[in-house]
């Protein structure tokens, strides 16, 4: 069996390395194919900028053709193929050419067991953004996430007339019939959690159609309209102010520089880090801070400020005595792949999320409000590909993976994961200095609350309940008792002890929001405040995170926003505006 599974991990290193070469290869393939076929016109006027192709900008930039605006959408990435609509290949794009690839400073309070005590933040620097990088989960979250600063939202999924084809019917490992059993026998209902509020447990509805991912840049693809320009491999770097007014960007690309204008507007589509980062760049943003690197103020606005991000901690903390799991040799199987060219099902129709739930924490008094907890199930653990691949996507250093992940390499290790919905710990982003290549710095402050801990210690304590129900003992579950490097010295299993746990294996989820935060930032119809023209749609934005994964609801926020965008073109109004803050 051990000389099988060795064999396993030869195979799947193999795939992994020719995976890489070939993604950077078409990259390359891409880049080239934009400078010898580039058509854009210096100093060429559009109605609207977008800057930024991802799950929000995709959305704005098709909505706003169909009423015939003429749209320049502006993506820093490439363009992804058909190979990238494979659902179990999502962690294999993590960390390559089309990942922003963020890290933040050294954490004091987290992060400990991780390279430099620095948390990895992908981000989809690629058409379709993070939504052709993320694990497909769909969550709307909770009503009172969005009142009163985000009223009248719809579902963005097509059968209501939104964006996104949800599906149900997809490939779980057999791990998750019994974590729903389990999860029963501990009193918790089995509902979709999107439509009965606010604790229920679910195989997750995820954004595939057709045994395919389903991300934001397939309205680009499938709409052809003539009104809708999209330029890749593109980075804007400065907007154009005449007064107060946006009238345009600039932008580097084939080492170029280019000057566009708008008429109606300057959408900034960038995502919580790029959106703050281009803002500061352009002179909004706070004045101290601008001052510093010697940019001109154009406003001063708190941006940067409110980051927030959802926390998850538990990697590789159940072992079974039964292959139940989704594996390695599972991917690797020529019958897995024949089954999914052939039927689009099959373990590469996969996610990587078997099951996922909320509940509310012993902390949280309040048990008809939202969720303060997520609980997610992965069936394939952080230590099964011998750390080839996933660990380095978290940036989990190499002693740590030798002296605590290595020994579950010929186990079935799986993860079933505590969430923390919405952290008491808040941080910020700030300008490393005034160069557009240099990254910012992110500072997510994490675990900086006591609260935020023990959140996550009752976290731990619930999947430790749910491992001694029936249904999971008839798997052989127990909970991984080696001590983790750097808290030997504490009493295993003890409330210090997951403290200490916590600290040192803390991970992004990557959902940050937050850094232009509507009523500080922007106001409710997406303004900038003190500035003509200027917009941000984006998970920036957000005032408080949503309780559960962030793509929905940034797609909800979009469809609000082009409804907002459409009306005043077809009215033909065209205004331009001067923002006053607004309560929201």
């Amino acid at each position: 069996m051990i000389l099988l599974k060795f064999i396993y991990y030869i195979i799947y290193s193999i795939g992994v390395i020719v995976f890489m070469c070939y993604v950077d290869i078409l990259y390359m393939y891409n880049f080239y194919q934009d400078w010898l076929f580039c058509d854009i016109k210096n100093n060429s006027e559009y109605d609207y900028l977008i800057v930024g192709a991802g799950s929000s900008g995709s959305v704005l930039a098709t909505q706003l053709s169909k009423v015939k605006a003429n749209v320049l959408l502006i993506e820093a990435g490439g363009t992804p193929i058909n190979f990238f609509d494979i659902p179990v290949l999502a962690p294999l794009l993590l960390n390559t050419v089309y990942d922003w690839k963020y890290v933040t400073v050294p954490q004091k309070n987290a992060c400990k067991g991780l390279n430099n005590n620095q948390s990895i933040w992908s981000a989809g620097k690629i058409l379709g953004g993070s939504s052709r990088l993320n694990y497909m989960v769909y969550v709307q979250g909770h009503p009172d996430d969005y009142n009163p600063w985000l009223s009248d939202i719809k579902e963005p999924i097509v059968d209501r007339g939104g964006s996104l084809y949800v599906s149900n019917k997809n490939w779980y490992s057999k791990l998750s019939d019994a974590i729903l059993q389990g999860v029963t026998e501990l009193s918790y209902s089995l509902r979709n959690y999107n439509k009965v509020l606010p604790t229920d447990f679910m195989k997750p509805y995820l954004t595939i159609k057709n045994g395919e991912r389903w991300s934001t840049d397939r309205l680009i693809s499938e709409s052809n309209d003539i009104k809708l320009k999209i330029l890749t491999n593109s980075f804007v770097n400065k907007i154009l102010f005449k007064s107060k007014k946006a009238v345009g960007v600039e932008f580097l690309r084939n080492n170029q520089i280019y000057r566009v204008f708008a008429k109606s507007g300057v959408i900034l589509c960038a995502g919580t880090i790029g959106t703050p980062k281009l803002l500061m760049l352009s002179g909004i943003g706070p004045k101290q801070n601008l001052e510093k690197h010697n940019i001109k103020i154009v406003a001063d606005l708190p941006v940067g400020k409110n980051l927030m991000d959802h926390i998850i901690t538990g990697v590789d903390l159940v072992i079974l005595n039964t292959s139940v799991a989704l594996s390695i040799a599972d991917i690797i199987n020529p019958f897995s792949l024949l089954e999914y060219y052939l039927f689009k099902t099959g373990p590469w129709t996969s996610s990587g999320v078997d099951v996922i739930g909320t509940l509310h924490s012993q902390l949280q008094n309040n048990k008809t409000s939202v969720p303060d907890l997520q609980i997610m199930t992965f069936p394939v653990g952080l230590s099964q590909d011998n750390g080839v691949l996933l660990r380095k996507n978290l940036g989990i250093s190499d002693k740590i993976f030798n002296e605590y992940f290595a020994p579950l390499v010929y186990k079935t290790a799986v993860t079933i994961a505590p969430v923390l919905l919405h952290p008491q710990s808040i941080g910020e982003i700030q300008l490393r200095s005034s160069d557009f290549h240099d990254n910012p710095i992110i500072d997510p402050n994490y675990l900086s609350e006591e609260e935020d801990v023990l959140k996550l210690v009752d976290g731990i304590e619930f999947i430790k309940r749910l491992i001694n129900t029936k249904a999971m003992k008839e798997l052989g579950a127990i909970l991984y008792e080696k001590p983790f490097p750097g808290c030997e010295n504490i009493t295993f299993d003890t409330i210090n002890y997951w403290k200490c746990y916590i600290k040192h294996l803390t991970f992004s989820t990557y959902h940050p929001i937050g850094t232009c935060r509507m009523g500080d930032v922007v106001d409710s119809k997406f303004r900038v405040y003190e500035t003509k023209n200027l917009y941000v749609v984006d998970a920036s934005v957000f005032p408080k995170l949503p309780s559960g994964n962030i793509n929905a609801p940034v797609v909800m926020l979009s469809e609000k926003a082009a409804g907002l965008f459409i009306k005043d073109f077809t009215d033909g109004t065209k205004k331009t505006y001067k923002c006053y803050k607004s309560d929201v």
